[in-house]
């Protein structure tokens, strides 16, 4: 809709670049409130912080360039154009999850109190990234005749997927999708009952979402009828109800 938020002469700040750094800021800043409830050395917050912003981005974008990768193998220095848009967040939070949980270990962090302080900035993050995904034009919906349904300008990737056809703003969807979960969990938090609560809950979440969200996206990829997206997230869930539930009864144990 609005691919560049300011330009200053020869300066642009882009929606997409924009909106994933305010997520990431927000992200940190609501983790490091949940560390000092878990009792979390802030400093660990930040330190590791930086190595998942730089895991994020990176799992992101190679899972989107695999995806698209007969166009990346022509043009190879377009890889490196992250502020255009091009990023698969569940490559991203694969990555990042790998991360935390090696960095917890060697610091000898409770995992589940780092992965519970983490989650719901992370699904704030995420939603107000997605906000610059809809300004970007990309991570777009299928067709609809819905009163909402959005037309992108021309110049955007859903233009030229979809020209002058409303689409779903999947994007939206998202963002409304993961606050919605930030707020859960938020009130959740207030009375956690067990560590690790907090991270089930969000892959709980997040799978649900993702694989709703997937029946309305554009997705130029299908395996037996799903998107590569939904056959990642049943794991995920399976895996997040799994948790809760193991978790919960090891809590209520004498």
């Amino acid at each position: 809709m609005h691919p560049i938020l300011l330009k200053f002469g020869w300066l642009e700040v882009r929606s997409y670049g924009f909106f994933v750094a305010l997520g990431f800021l927000a992200g940190i800043l609501i983790t490091l409130f949940f560390a000092d409830r878990e009792k979390i050395d802030r400093q660990n917050i930040l330190d590791l912080s930086i190595g998942v912003i730089i895991a994020a981005i990176v799992g992101a974008r190679l899972f989107y360039v695999l995806g698209q990768w007969e166009y990346y193998r022509s043009n190879p220095l377009e890889i490196l154009m992250v502020q255009n848009g091009g990023l698969v967040y569940l490559g991203g939070l694969l990555l990042a999850i790998a991360l935390v949980y090696f960095y917890g270990r060697a610091r000898h962090i409770p995992l589940l109190k780092l992965f519970d302080a983490a989650t719901p900035g992370t699904a704030l993050g995420y939603a107000i990234g997605r906000i610059g995904c809809f300004l970007n034009g990309c991570c777009f919906g299928l067709p609809t005749k819905m009163p909402w349904g959005v037309i992108f300008p021309k110049g955007s990737l859903a233009e030229a997927y979809c020209a002058d056809v409303p689409l779903h703003p999947t994007q939206l969807y998202s963002s409304l999708a993961m606050l919605l979960a930030f707020l859960v969990m938020v009130w959740v938090y207030r009375k956690k009952k067990f560590d690790g609560q907090i991270i089930f809950l969000g892959l709980i979440f997040y799978s649900l979402y993702r694989f709703i969200v997937e029946f309305f996206r554009f997705s130029p990829i299908h395996w037996l009828h799903l998107t590569p997206s939904q056959w990642v997230v049943v794991p995920l869930f399976i895996f997040g109800v799994w948790g809760l539930a193991y978790f919960h009864k090891s809590n209520l144990r004498p």
